[in-house]
Protein backbone atom coordinates (compact mmCIF):
# COMPACT_ATOMS: atom_id res chain seq x y z
CA UNK A 1 0.00 0.00 0.00
CA UNK A 2 1.65 3.54 -0.90
CA UNK A 3 2.66 5.24 2.23
CA UNK A 4 0.11 8.24 3.44
CA UNK A 5 0.84 11.49 2.65
CA UNK A 6 -0.74 15.16 4.06
CA UNK A 7 -1.90 16.42 0.91
CA UNK A 8 -3.73 19.42 2.59
CA UNK A 9 -5.65 20.61 0.87
CA UNK A 10 -5.62 18.82 -2.37
CA UNK A 11 -6.61 15.83 -0.54
CA UNK A 12 -10.29 17.29 -1.48
CA UNK A 13 -9.74 17.32 -5.23
CA UNK A 14 -10.39 13.59 -5.42
CA UNK A 15 -13.84 13.88 -3.81
CA UNK A 16 -14.66 17.10 -5.55
CA UNK A 17 -13.90 15.62 -8.85
CA UNK A 18 -15.71 12.45 -7.80
CA UNK A 19 -18.83 14.93 -6.97
CA UNK A 20 -19.03 17.37 -9.60
CA UNK A 21 -18.57 14.70 -12.67
CA UNK A 22 -20.98 12.07 -10.99
CA UNK A 23 -23.99 14.85 -11.27
CA UNK A 24 -22.91 16.44 -14.87
CA UNK A 25 -22.86 12.99 -16.44
CA UNK A 26 -25.46 11.65 -14.25
CA UNK A 27 -22.94 8.32 -13.44
CA UNK A 28 -22.07 8.05 -10.45
CA UNK A 29 -19.79 4.91 -11.47
CA UNK A 30 -17.99 7.64 -14.01
CA UNK A 31 -17.18 10.04 -10.99
CA UNK A 32 -15.83 7.71 -8.75
CA UNK A 33 -14.06 6.24 -11.28
CA UNK A 34 -12.09 9.90 -12.29
CA UNK A 35 -11.77 10.39 -8.48
CA UNK A 36 -9.67 7.65 -7.99
CA UNK A 37 -7.90 8.48 -10.76
CA UNK A 38 -7.00 12.03 -9.41
CA UNK A 39 -6.19 10.55 -6.47
CA UNK A 40 -3.13 8.76 -8.15
CA UNK A 41 -2.53 12.02 -10.03
CA UNK A 42 -2.26 13.92 -7.22
CA UNK A 43 -0.39 11.69 -4.69
CA UNK A 44 2.23 11.13 -7.64
CA UNK A 45 2.75 15.06 -7.69
CA UNK A 46 3.27 15.48 -3.59
CA UNK A 47 5.30 11.88 -3.87
CA UNK A 48 7.22 11.50 -7.52
CA UNK A 49 9.78 9.59 -5.81
CA UNK A 50 7.54 7.37 -4.48
CA UNK A 51 6.22 6.28 -8.37
CA UNK A 52 9.43 6.28 -10.16
CA UNK A 53 10.62 9.80 -10.66
CA UNK A 54 14.71 10.24 -11.00
CA UNK A 55 16.17 11.79 -8.17
CA UNK A 56 17.77 14.07 -9.72
CA UNK A 57 14.48 15.66 -10.96
CA UNK A 58 12.74 15.41 -7.47
CA UNK A 59 15.82 17.41 -5.22
CA UNK A 60 16.11 20.54 -6.91
CA UNK A 61 15.13 23.97 -6.93
CA UNK A 62 13.17 25.74 -4.18
CA UNK A 63 9.77 25.96 -5.51
CA UNK A 64 7.80 23.74 -3.39
CA UNK A 65 9.46 23.67 -0.04
CA UNK A 66 6.15 24.35 1.97
CA UNK A 67 4.55 21.38 0.29
CA UNK A 68 7.34 18.98 0.20
CA UNK A 69 8.74 19.51 3.79
CA UNK A 70 11.39 16.66 4.08
CA UNK A 71 12.50 13.86 2.00
CA UNK A 72 12.03 9.85 2.51
CA UNK A 73 15.72 10.11 4.68
CA UNK A 74 13.96 13.22 6.79
CA UNK A 75 16.56 15.50 5.26
CA UNK A 76 14.99 19.21 3.65
CA UNK A 77 13.60 18.63 0.26
CA UNK A 78 12.42 20.93 -2.45
CA UNK A 79 11.42 19.86 -6.13
CA UNK A 80 11.55 20.95 -9.32
CA UNK A 81 8.02 22.34 -11.42
CA UNK A 82 9.25 19.04 -14.01
CA UNK A 83 9.05 16.64 -10.81
CA UNK A 84 5.96 17.36 -10.05
CA UNK A 85 4.46 17.20 -13.22
CA UNK A 86 6.61 13.87 -14.03
CA UNK A 87 5.43 13.08 -10.90
CA UNK A 88 1.86 13.55 -11.95
CA UNK A 89 2.03 11.53 -14.84
CA UNK A 90 3.46 8.64 -13.12
CA UNK A 91 1.30 8.63 -10.62
CA UNK A 92 -0.93 6.61 -12.67
CA UNK A 93 1.21 3.69 -11.66
CA UNK A 94 -0.54 4.68 -8.17
CA UNK A 95 -4.19 3.43 -9.44
CA UNK A 96 -4.49 0.05 -9.62
CA UNK A 97 -2.19 -0.18 -6.34
CA UNK A 98 -5.09 2.35 -4.36
CA UNK A 99 -8.15 0.27 -5.87
CA UNK A 100 -6.03 -3.11 -5.44
CA UNK A 101 -5.46 -2.36 -1.50
CA UNK A 102 -8.84 -0.84 -1.04
CA UNK A 103 -10.46 -2.54 2.36
CA UNK A 104 -13.07 -4.40 0.21
CA UNK A 105 -9.88 -7.06 -1.20
CA UNK A 106 -9.18 -7.85 2.08
CA UNK A 107 -10.72 -11.46 3.32
CA UNK A 108 -12.40 -9.99 5.87
CA UNK A 109 -13.96 -8.15 3.21
CA UNK A 110 -14.01 -10.79 0.61
CA UNK A 111 -15.71 -13.14 2.87
CA UNK A 112 -18.74 -11.25 4.30
CA UNK A 113 -18.91 -8.48 1.99
CA UNK A 114 -18.22 -9.21 -2.09
CA UNK A 115 -19.17 -12.67 -1.67
CA UNK A 116 -22.15 -12.29 0.21
CA UNK A 117 -23.66 -9.88 -2.33
CA UNK A 118 -23.50 -12.23 -4.88
CA UNK A 119 -24.61 -14.88 -2.89
CA UNK A 120 -27.72 -12.80 -1.91
CA UNK A 121 -28.46 -12.12 -5.91
CA UNK A 122 -28.35 -15.52 -6.22
CA UNK A 123 -30.71 -16.29 -3.86
CA UNK A 124 -33.01 -13.38 -5.63
CA UNK A 125 -32.87 -15.09 -8.71
CA UNK A 126 -34.08 -18.33 -7.35
CA UNK A 127 -36.54 -16.56 -4.80
CA UNK A 128 -38.26 -15.23 -8.10
CA UNK A 129 -38.17 -17.99 -10.41
CA UNK A 130 -39.43 -20.27 -8.04
CA UNK A 131 -42.33 -17.98 -6.85
CA UNK A 132 -40.83 -17.33 -3.43
CA UNK A 133 -41.48 -13.37 -3.83
CA UNK A 134 -44.80 -13.98 -5.55
CA UNK A 135 -45.89 -15.87 -2.22
CA UNK A 136 -44.89 -12.89 -0.11
CA UNK A 137 -46.79 -10.37 -2.56
CA UNK A 138 -50.37 -12.85 -3.14
CA UNK A 139 -50.15 -12.97 0.51
CA UNK A 140 -50.31 -9.55 1.10
CA UNK A 141 -52.61 -8.63 -2.15
CA UNK A 142 -55.02 -10.80 -0.84
CA UNK A 143 -56.03 -8.38 1.77
CA UNK A 144 -56.55 -5.54 -0.86
CA UNK A 145 -59.84 -4.62 -1.49
CA UNK A 146 -59.45 -0.98 -2.74
CA UNK A 147 -57.02 1.84 -3.72
CA UNK A 148 -56.07 2.30 0.06
CA UNK A 149 -54.88 -1.34 0.92
CA UNK A 150 -52.84 -1.38 -2.52
CA UNK A 151 -50.77 1.46 -1.10
CA UNK A 152 -50.28 -0.44 2.35
CA UNK A 153 -49.86 -3.69 0.70
CA UNK A 154 -47.23 -1.58 -1.95
CA UNK A 155 -45.27 -0.42 1.14
CA UNK A 156 -45.72 -3.64 3.55
CA UNK A 157 -43.37 -5.34 0.21
CA UNK A 158 -40.95 -3.25 0.93
CA UNK A 159 -40.89 -3.53 4.48
CA UNK A 160 -40.92 -7.57 4.23
CA UNK A 161 -38.22 -7.45 1.02
CA UNK A 162 -35.97 -4.81 3.17
CA UNK A 163 -32.81 -7.26 3.32
CA UNK A 164 -31.05 -5.14 0.31
CA UNK A 165 -31.46 -2.14 -1.44
CA UNK A 166 -31.55 -3.51 -4.84
CA UNK A 167 -33.49 -6.90 -3.81
CA UNK A 168 -36.11 -4.60 -2.92
CA UNK A 169 -36.30 -1.97 -6.15
CA UNK A 170 -35.68 -5.29 -8.18
CA UNK A 171 -38.78 -7.00 -6.94
CA UNK A 172 -41.12 -4.97 -5.60
CA UNK A 173 -41.88 -2.65 -8.06
CA UNK A 174 -41.99 -5.07 -10.77
CA UNK A 175 -44.15 -7.51 -8.94
CA UNK A 176 -46.72 -4.84 -7.07
CA UNK A 177 -47.45 -2.62 -10.74
CA UNK A 178 -49.83 -4.83 -11.69
CA UNK A 179 -51.71 -4.88 -8.26
CA UNK A 180 -51.09 -1.28 -8.04
CA UNK A 181 -52.38 -0.34 -11.75
CA UNK A 182 -55.36 -1.94 -11.00
CA UNK A 183 -56.35 0.38 -8.07
CA UNK A 184 -55.18 3.23 -10.05
CA UNK A 185 -52.19 4.12 -7.97
CA UNK A 186 -50.09 6.33 -9.98
CA UNK A 187 -46.37 4.62 -10.82
CA UNK A 188 -44.98 7.70 -9.07
CA UNK A 189 -46.73 6.70 -5.49
CA UNK A 190 -45.75 3.03 -6.01
CA UNK A 191 -42.02 4.41 -6.87
CA UNK A 192 -42.08 6.95 -3.55
CA UNK A 193 -42.79 3.59 -1.68
CA UNK A 194 -40.10 1.26 -3.36
CA UNK A 195 -37.22 3.51 -2.79
CA UNK A 196 -38.82 4.76 0.64
CA UNK A 197 -38.17 0.51 1.30
CA UNK A 198 -35.42 0.42 -0.13
CA UNK A 199 -31.95 1.76 1.43
CA UNK A 200 -33.91 3.40 4.33
CA UNK A 201 -35.01 0.09 5.72
CA UNK A 202 -31.93 -1.65 4.35
CA UNK A 203 -29.70 0.61 6.31
CA UNK A 204 -31.59 -1.30 9.31
CA UNK A 205 -30.87 -4.69 8.43
CA UNK A 206 -28.06 -5.25 10.17
CA UNK A 207 -27.83 -9.32 9.49
CA UNK A 208 -27.64 -7.88 5.45
CA UNK A 209 -24.79 -7.11 3.41
CA UNK A 210 -25.38 -3.94 4.77
CA UNK A 211 -24.72 -4.33 8.02
CA UNK A 212 -21.16 -5.71 7.38
CA UNK A 213 -20.30 -3.14 4.57
CA UNK A 214 -21.19 -0.50 7.35
CA UNK A 215 -18.64 -1.80 10.05
CA UNK A 216 -16.24 -1.84 7.33
CA UNK A 217 -16.48 1.81 6.54
CA UNK A 218 -16.67 2.88 10.76
CA UNK A 219 -13.30 0.28 11.14
CA UNK A 220 -11.55 2.10 7.89
CA UNK A 221 -12.74 5.73 10.22
CA UNK A 222 -11.07 4.25 13.38
CA UNK A 223 -8.20 3.07 11.64
CA UNK A 224 -7.77 6.51 10.30
CA UNK A 225 -8.85 8.26 13.66
CA UNK A 226 -6.15 5.82 15.19
CA UNK A 227 -3.33 6.95 12.59
CA UNK A 228 -3.66 10.29 13.46
CA UNK A 229 -3.35 9.44 17.37
CA UNK A 230 -6.67 10.88 17.91
CA UNK A 231 -8.32 7.43 18.83
CA UNK A 232 -9.21 7.31 22.76
CA UNK A 233 -6.91 5.32 24.87
CA UNK A 234 -10.05 4.26 25.86
CA UNK A 235 -10.90 2.75 22.39
CA UNK A 236 -7.28 1.25 21.82
CA UNK A 237 -8.77 -2.18 21.59
CA UNK A 238 -10.56 -1.15 18.70
CA UNK A 239 -7.52 -1.04 16.15
CA UNK A 240 -4.88 -3.97 16.47
CA UNK A 241 -1.80 -3.22 14.55
CA UNK A 242 -2.99 -0.71 12.28
CA UNK A 243 -6.40 -2.47 11.39
CA UNK A 244 -9.72 -2.30 13.13
CA UNK A 245 -10.68 -5.09 15.10
CA UNK A 246 -14.17 -6.26 13.13
CA UNK A 247 -16.05 -7.81 16.61
CA UNK A 248 -15.51 -4.97 18.48
CA UNK A 249 -16.91 -2.42 15.62
CA UNK A 250 -20.30 -4.08 15.76
CA UNK A 251 -21.46 -3.15 19.36
CA UNK A 252 -20.76 0.58 17.87
CA UNK A 253 -22.48 -0.30 14.60
CA UNK A 254 -25.59 -1.11 16.63
CA UNK A 255 -25.71 2.23 18.29
CA UNK A 256 -26.39 3.34 14.82
CA UNK A 257 -29.22 1.85 14.64
CA UNK A 258 -31.07 3.99 16.75
CA UNK A 259 -29.47 7.15 15.52
CA UNK A 260 -29.77 6.87 12.12
CA UNK A 261 -32.93 9.19 12.06
CA UNK A 262 -33.22 9.83 8.72
CA UNK A 263 -34.02 5.90 7.32
CA UNK A 264 -36.51 6.20 10.59
CA UNK A 265 -38.42 8.88 9.45
CA UNK A 266 -38.17 8.69 5.94
CA UNK A 267 -40.09 4.82 6.61
CA UNK A 268 -42.43 6.42 8.89
CA UNK A 269 -43.64 9.25 6.93
CA UNK A 270 -44.31 6.78 3.99
CA UNK A 271 -45.85 4.63 6.29
CA UNK A 272 -48.34 7.68 6.92
CA UNK A 273 -49.09 8.43 4.02
CA UNK A 274 -49.67 4.59 2.66
CA UNK A 275 -52.32 4.55 5.78
CA UNK A 276 -53.28 8.25 3.91
CA UNK A 277 -52.25 9.92 7.41
CA UNK A 278 -50.03 12.24 5.39
CA UNK A 279 -51.71 13.82 2.28
CA UNK A 280 -50.34 13.64 -1.30
CA UNK A 281 -48.67 17.09 -1.46
CA UNK A 282 -47.30 19.43 -4.67
CA UNK A 283 -46.90 16.81 -7.66
CA UNK A 284 -47.77 13.79 -6.05
CA UNK A 285 -51.34 15.13 -5.36
CA UNK A 286 -51.68 15.70 -9.36
CA UNK A 287 -50.60 12.34 -10.05
CA UNK A 288 -52.38 10.59 -7.40
CA UNK A 289 -55.46 13.18 -8.89
CA UNK A 290 -54.95 11.83 -12.60
CA UNK A 291 -54.81 8.26 -11.46
CA UNK A 292 -58.03 8.01 -9.47
CA UNK A 293 -59.85 9.98 -11.86
CA UNK A 294 -58.70 6.91 -14.53
CA UNK A 295 -56.68 8.87 -16.71
CA UNK A 296 -54.05 6.73 -16.48
CA UNK A 297 -51.02 5.83 -13.76
CA UNK A 298 -48.55 7.90 -15.85
CA UNK A 299 -48.84 11.16 -17.47
CA UNK A 300 -49.51 11.60 -20.82
CA UNK A 301 -46.13 13.16 -21.46
CA UNK A 302 -44.36 10.94 -19.46
CA UNK A 303 -41.44 8.80 -20.20
CA UNK A 304 -42.24 5.27 -18.37
CA UNK A 305 -38.68 3.34 -17.10
CA UNK A 306 -39.81 -0.35 -17.44
CA UNK A 307 -36.05 -2.22 -16.93
CA UNK A 308 -35.81 -4.79 -19.65
CA UNK A 309 -33.38 -6.82 -17.04
CA UNK A 310 -36.71 -6.96 -15.49
CA UNK A 311 -38.21 -9.10 -18.06
CA UNK A 312 -35.47 -12.41 -17.20
CA UNK A 313 -37.15 -12.32 -13.93
CA UNK A 314 -39.93 -14.59 -14.40
CA UNK A 315 -41.58 -16.85 -11.95
CA UNK A 316 -41.44 -20.47 -13.40
CA UNK A 317 -44.81 -21.72 -14.95
CA UNK A 318 -45.05 -24.82 -12.95
CA UNK A 319 -44.15 -22.94 -9.50
CA UNK A 320 -46.62 -22.86 -6.54
CA UNK A 321 -45.98 -19.00 -4.76
CA UNK A 322 -45.68 -19.83 -1.13
CA UNK A 323 -44.45 -17.26 1.24
CA UNK A 324 -43.20 -19.78 3.42
CA UNK A 325 -40.40 -20.36 0.49
CA UNK A 326 -39.31 -16.96 0.97
CA UNK A 327 -38.97 -17.18 5.01
CA UNK A 328 -37.43 -20.13 5.43
CA UNK A 329 -33.95 -18.99 3.52
CA UNK A 330 -34.36 -15.47 4.90
CA UNK A 331 -34.96 -16.60 8.62
CA UNK A 332 -32.05 -19.25 7.77
CA UNK A 333 -29.27 -16.33 6.82
CA UNK A 334 -30.32 -14.59 10.08
CA UNK A 335 -29.93 -17.99 12.44
CA UNK A 336 -26.82 -18.68 10.81
CA UNK A 337 -25.46 -15.43 10.77
CA UNK A 338 -26.27 -14.74 14.70
CA UNK A 339 -25.57 -18.21 15.47
CA UNK A 340 -21.58 -17.98 13.63
CA UNK A 341 -21.56 -14.90 15.58
CA UNK A 342 -21.69 -16.53 19.03
CA UNK A 343 -20.60 -19.54 18.11
CA UNK A 344 -17.26 -18.84 16.33
CA UNK A 345 -15.82 -15.91 18.91
CA UNK A 346 -15.31 -18.24 21.40
CA UNK A 347 -17.43 -15.90 23.22
CA UNK A 348 -17.07 -15.48 27.27
CA UNK A 349 -20.29 -14.69 29.53
CA UNK A 350 -19.74 -12.53 32.44
CA UNK A 351 -21.13 -13.96 35.49
CA UNK A 352 -21.09 -12.85 39.25
CA UNK A 353 -19.92 -16.16 41.49
CA UNK A 354 -19.64 -18.43 37.97
CA UNK A 355 -17.84 -21.65 39.01
CA UNK A 356 -17.95 -25.61 37.76
CA UNK A 357 -19.35 -26.36 34.10
CA UNK A 358 -22.29 -25.40 32.86
CA UNK A 359 -24.33 -26.10 29.39
CA UNK A 360 -23.04 -22.84 28.45
CA UNK A 361 -19.23 -24.21 29.14
CA UNK A 362 -20.44 -27.46 26.70
CA UNK A 363 -21.48 -25.15 23.71
CA UNK A 364 -17.99 -22.92 23.73
CA UNK A 365 -19.09 -19.96 26.45
CA UNK A 366 -16.17 -19.38 29.02
CA UNK A 367 -18.04 -18.40 32.04
CA UNK A 368 -15.37 -15.90 34.48
CA UNK A 369 -16.44 -13.69 37.22
CA UNK A 370 -15.96 -9.95 36.58
CA UNK A 371 -13.62 -7.67 38.66
CA UNK A 372 -16.65 -5.31 38.88
CA UNK A 373 -19.70 -4.17 37.33
CA UNK A 374 -22.68 -5.78 35.60
CA UNK A 375 -23.43 -9.08 33.15
CA UNK A 376 -21.75 -8.52 29.91
CA UNK A 377 -20.91 -10.17 26.77
CA UNK A 378 -17.70 -10.32 24.51
CA UNK A 379 -18.70 -11.54 21.00
CA UNK A 380 -17.70 -11.36 17.74
CA UNK A 381 -19.38 -9.81 14.01
CA UNK A 382 -21.82 -11.90 12.28
CA UNK A 383 -20.68 -14.00 9.61
CA UNK A 384 -22.45 -13.05 6.62
CA UNK A 385 -20.62 -15.07 4.25
CA UNK A 386 -21.56 -18.24 6.01
CA UNK A 387 -25.05 -17.13 6.97
CA UNK A 388 -25.74 -16.08 2.77
CA UNK A 389 -24.08 -18.87 1.49
CA UNK A 390 -25.99 -21.53 4.03
CA UNK A 391 -29.13 -19.48 2.72
CA UNK A 392 -28.43 -19.78 -1.07
CA UNK A 393 -27.71 -23.49 -0.58
CA UNK A 394 -30.43 -24.06 1.35
CA UNK A 395 -32.79 -22.07 -1.23
CA UNK A 396 -31.46 -23.91 -3.86
CA UNK A 397 -31.89 -27.56 -2.68
CA UNK A 398 -35.48 -26.48 -1.68
CA UNK A 399 -36.80 -24.87 -4.57
CA UNK A 400 -35.35 -28.12 -6.72
CA UNK A 401 -36.68 -30.51 -4.26
CA UNK A 402 -40.45 -28.84 -4.47
CA UNK A 403 -40.00 -28.61 -7.79
CA UNK A 404 -40.70 -25.35 -8.22
CA UNK A 405 -37.54 -25.04 -10.11
CA UNK A 406 -37.39 -27.57 -13.11
CA UNK A 407 -33.45 -28.57 -13.48
CA UNK A 408 -30.68 -27.80 -11.90
CA UNK A 409 -29.68 -25.91 -15.31
CA UNK A 410 -32.71 -23.77 -14.71
CA UNK A 411 -31.40 -22.73 -11.36
CA UNK A 412 -28.23 -22.43 -12.26
CA UNK A 413 -29.67 -20.08 -15.43
CA UNK A 414 -31.93 -17.93 -12.38
CA UNK A 415 -29.25 -17.71 -9.88
CA UNK A 416 -27.13 -16.53 -12.78
CA UNK A 417 -30.03 -13.56 -13.38
CA UNK A 418 -29.47 -12.94 -9.64
CA UNK A 419 -25.28 -12.61 -9.97
CA UNK A 420 -26.35 -10.07 -12.83
CA UNK A 421 -29.22 -7.81 -11.22
CA UNK A 422 -26.38 -7.77 -8.05
CA UNK A 423 -23.27 -6.42 -10.34
CA UNK A 424 -23.47 -2.86 -10.35
CA UNK A 425 -24.02 -2.99 -6.94
CA UNK A 426 -20.34 -4.61 -6.35
CA UNK A 427 -19.22 -2.47 -8.78
CA UNK A 428 -20.55 0.74 -6.85
CA UNK A 429 -18.87 -0.90 -3.78
CA UNK A 430 -15.61 -1.80 -5.18
CA UNK A 431 -15.04 2.33 -6.25
CA UNK A 432 -16.70 3.67 -3.08
CA UNK A 433 -14.29 1.20 -1.21
CA UNK A 434 -11.50 2.73 -3.50
CA UNK A 435 -12.66 6.03 -2.65
CA UNK A 436 -11.93 5.81 0.87
CA UNK A 437 -8.75 4.14 0.57
CA UNK A 438 -7.71 7.51 -2.08
CA UNK A 439 -8.78 9.53 0.45
CA UNK A 440 -7.37 8.36 3.21
CA UNK A 441 -4.04 8.10 1.80
CA UNK A 442 -3.77 11.49 0.49
CA UNK A 443 -4.99 12.67 4.37
CA UNK A 444 -8.65 14.32 3.90
CA UNK A 445 -9.08 13.27 7.64
CA UNK A 446 -6.31 15.29 8.87
CA UNK A 447 -7.11 18.49 6.95
CA UNK A 448 -11.00 18.26 7.86
CA UNK A 449 -9.86 17.68 11.80
CA UNK A 450 -7.18 20.78 11.65
CA UNK A 451 -9.50 23.14 9.53
CA UNK A 452 -12.69 22.33 11.91
CA UNK A 453 -11.40 20.83 15.23
CA UNK A 454 -11.78 23.64 16.45
CA UNK A 455 -16.37 24.03 16.04
CA UNK A 456 -18.25 23.46 18.72
CA UNK A 457 -18.89 19.57 19.39
CA UNK A 458 -22.60 20.56 19.62
CA UNK A 459 -23.19 21.38 15.91
CA UNK A 460 -20.71 18.78 14.19
CA UNK A 461 -23.16 15.76 14.05
CA UNK A 462 -25.94 18.55 12.29
CA UNK A 463 -22.91 19.20 10.33
CA UNK A 464 -21.60 16.20 9.56
CA UNK A 465 -25.39 15.08 8.29
CA UNK A 466 -25.70 17.94 6.06
CA UNK A 467 -22.33 17.87 4.34
CA UNK A 468 -22.76 13.99 3.93
CA UNK A 469 -26.69 14.57 2.49
CA UNK A 470 -25.02 17.10 0.05
CA UNK A 471 -21.88 14.82 -0.80
CA UNK A 472 -24.61 11.91 -1.69
CA UNK A 473 -26.91 13.28 -3.17
CA UNK A 474 -24.38 14.55 -5.86
CA UNK A 475 -22.69 11.32 -6.05
CA UNK A 476 -25.89 9.33 -5.97
CA UNK A 477 -24.38 6.81 -3.86
CA UNK A 478 -24.41 6.24 -0.04
CA UNK A 479 -21.68 3.61 -0.30
CA UNK A 480 -19.23 6.17 -2.34
CA UNK A 481 -20.33 8.93 0.09
CA UNK A 482 -19.38 6.34 3.45
CA UNK A 483 -15.80 6.37 1.56
CA UNK A 484 -15.32 10.28 1.50
CA UNK A 485 -17.03 10.75 4.58
CA UNK A 486 -16.16 8.46 7.55
CA UNK A 487 -12.03 8.45 7.50
CA UNK A 488 -13.13 12.30 7.98
CA UNK A 489 -16.17 12.22 10.29
CA UNK A 490 -14.86 9.71 12.75
CA UNK A 491 -11.29 11.64 13.85
CA UNK A 492 -13.30 14.94 13.61
CA UNK A 493 -15.61 13.73 16.30
CA UNK A 494 -12.76 12.90 18.86
CA UNK A 495 -10.61 15.97 17.91
CA UNK A 496 -14.15 18.09 18.90
CA UNK A 497 -15.28 15.85 21.82
CA UNK A 498 -18.75 15.36 19.69
CA UNK A 499 -21.11 12.22 20.48
CA UNK A 500 -19.70 9.43 18.45
CA UNK A 501 -22.76 7.30 18.25
CA UNK A 502 -24.73 10.58 17.24
CA UNK A 503 -21.93 11.48 14.54
CA UNK A 504 -22.00 8.12 12.83
CA UNK A 505 -25.69 7.79 12.98
CA UNK A 506 -25.32 11.33 10.76
CA UNK A 507 -22.71 10.26 8.14
CA UNK A 508 -25.30 7.27 7.68
CA UNK A 509 -28.57 9.55 7.91
CA UNK A 510 -26.61 12.03 5.00
CA UNK A 511 -25.72 8.93 3.03
CA UNK A 512 -29.10 7.27 2.64
CA UNK A 513 -30.96 10.88 1.90
CA UNK A 514 -28.47 10.96 -0.94
CA UNK A 515 -29.49 7.58 -1.98
CA UNK A 516 -33.10 7.85 -1.44
CA UNK A 517 -33.69 10.65 -3.42
CA UNK A 518 -30.86 11.63 -6.17
CA UNK A 519 -31.59 11.60 -9.87
CA UNK A 520 -28.63 9.82 -10.16
CA UNK A 521 -28.92 7.17 -7.61
CA UNK A 522 -28.66 3.46 -8.59
CA UNK A 523 -31.64 2.82 -6.45
CA UNK A 524 -33.57 5.61 -7.75
CA UNK A 525 -33.33 4.84 -10.84
CA UNK A 526 -33.90 1.28 -10.38
CA UNK A 527 -37.40 2.00 -8.36
CA UNK A 528 -38.22 3.85 -11.07
CA UNK A 529 -37.56 1.42 -13.86
CA UNK A 530 -39.40 -1.24 -11.94
CA UNK A 531 -41.94 0.78 -10.70
CA UNK A 532 -42.88 1.82 -14.04
CA UNK A 533 -42.20 5.60 -13.41
CA UNK A 534 -41.22 8.50 -15.32
CA UNK A 535 -38.20 9.09 -13.76
CA UNK A 536 -38.17 12.76 -13.17
CA UNK A 537 -41.70 12.53 -11.90
CA UNK A 538 -40.45 10.43 -9.05
CA UNK A 539 -37.72 12.50 -8.22
CA UNK A 540 -39.64 15.55 -8.35
CA UNK A 541 -42.60 13.87 -6.18
CA UNK A 542 -40.51 12.24 -3.54
CA UNK A 543 -37.92 14.93 -2.68
CA UNK A 544 -40.74 16.53 -0.73
CA UNK A 545 -41.31 14.02 1.60
CA UNK A 546 -37.73 13.64 1.80
CA UNK A 547 -36.76 16.76 2.75
CA UNK A 548 -39.29 17.03 5.27
CA UNK A 549 -37.61 13.79 6.75
CA UNK A 550 -34.34 15.26 6.24
CA UNK A 551 -35.48 18.54 8.12
CA UNK A 552 -36.86 16.25 11.01
CA UNK A 553 -33.22 14.45 10.92
CA UNK A 554 -31.33 17.62 11.08
CA UNK A 555 -33.43 18.91 13.92
CA UNK A 556 -33.12 16.02 16.11
CA UNK A 557 -28.94 16.12 15.16
CA UNK A 558 -29.00 19.65 16.64
CA UNK A 559 -31.12 19.27 19.44
CA UNK A 560 -29.05 16.28 20.31
CA UNK A 561 -25.67 17.57 19.69
CA UNK A 562 -26.34 19.90 22.57
CA UNK A 563 -27.94 17.75 25.62
CA UNK A 564 -26.34 14.34 25.02
CA UNK A 565 -22.90 14.32 26.41
CA UNK A 566 -19.65 12.73 24.34
CA UNK A 567 -19.22 9.65 26.17
CA UNK A 568 -23.65 8.11 26.13
CA UNK A 569 -23.58 5.14 24.90
CA UNK A 570 -27.39 3.34 23.38
CA UNK A 571 -25.38 -0.11 23.45
CA UNK A 572 -22.16 -0.32 25.27
CA UNK A 573 -19.31 -0.82 23.33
Amino acid sequence: MAPGIEAGVLSLVPALLAISLAWRTRDALIGLFIGVVAAGVVYGALNPSYVGVPADLVSVGPQLAEVYPQAEDGSPWTVSLGGVLLGALFGLKAVPEIIATAPLFGSWYVENVLLALFAIGGMIGLMIRSGAIQGVLEALAARVENTADAEKAAFLAGIAIHIDDYFNCLVVGSMMRPLTDTYNVSRAKLAYYVDSAGSPAARLAFYSTWGAAMVGFIGAGLEQAASQGTLPPSMGEFVNNGSAVTGAVWPLFFNTLFTGFYSWFALGIAALVAWQVVPNVFEMGEEEERAHAGDGVVGPDDDPMISEEMDEYEMYEGATPDWRNFAVPIATMIIVGLGAMFWRSSPVLYVEGATGTTLLQVFGWQLVTPPAGPLSFNIGGVQLGVASFAAFALAFVMYRAQGNIPSNDDATSAALVGFKGILLAAIILMFASSIQNAVTVLGIATFITTTFGGIPAFVVPVTVFLVTSFVSFSDGSSWSTYGIMFPVAIPLAFATGANLPLVLGAVFSGGIFGDHTSPISDTTVLASSTSGSDHMVHVRTQIPYALASAALAAFLFLVLGIVVPEGFQIVPY
